[in-house]
């Protein structure tokens, strides 16, 4: 054997997080996903931009009697400003658990959130448009909403839940705009 092999130091091999620990997919997921968030946590701060908070609660109302939820809109954009504003919202509300609901930025935001505040961290994508429900990766806006810089994260989602009636609510234009992100994505050299 080589010496680079069985040398004391640390091994270049990392862990690779290509998934979310759990995926609840389904009609009607998030109404059935109640057990497998409070397994996470009791006092969610549910991160989404303003319009998508408007049409989560509904959603939301059958969660109300296991968990104690607090909401806060990510607006403006995944900035520095927005970071800084929900880390006391995580702070006063005593969170033990993020939820992001919303498309790529509301995502980034609370994955971002949750690895900073050392949380657990649930998505939940309001279209099909965005991978940014499944990834270990946050990107970073201007307030202006200018791209600024990615950030890497530990791990992939805790839980991510697909509700395909909360998918269905979105423009049938965001399902055209995903499949060709993924397709685009999908034909990447390695």
């Amino acid at each position: 054997m080589s010496d680079s092999l069985t040398s004391t130091h640390p091994s270049p091999i990392f862990n690779l997080s290509i998934a979310p620990a759990r995926v609840c997919r389904g009609v009607n997921a998030l109404r059935e996903a109640g057990t497998a968030i409070a397994a996470l946590g009791s006092r969610p701060l549910v991160i989404g931009g303003d319009r998508t908070l408007g049409l989560i609660r509904p959603y939301l109302a059958p969660l109300t009697a296991h968990l104690e939820i607090t909401t806060s809109s990510y607006s403006p954009d995944c900035s520095e400003t927005s970071l800084a504003a929900l880390k006391e919202k995580v702070t006063s509300h005593e969170t033990d658990v993020i939820i992001g609901v919303g498309g790529g930025k509301a995502l980034d935001t609370a994955k971002l959130i949750a690895y900073q505040s050392h949380l657990p961290i649930v998505t939940i994508p309001t279209s099909a448009a965005t991978c940014a429900a499944w990834t270990a990766l946050s990107n970073v806006y201007s307030n202006a909403g200018a791209f600024l810089y990615d950030v890497s994260l530990a791990k992939c989602p805790d839980l991510l839940i697909l509700d395909y009636n909360l998918i269905a609510t979105a423009p049938p234009q965001t399902l055209i705009a995903g499949i060709g992100d993924a397709l685009a994505n999908g034909m990447k050299p390695l």
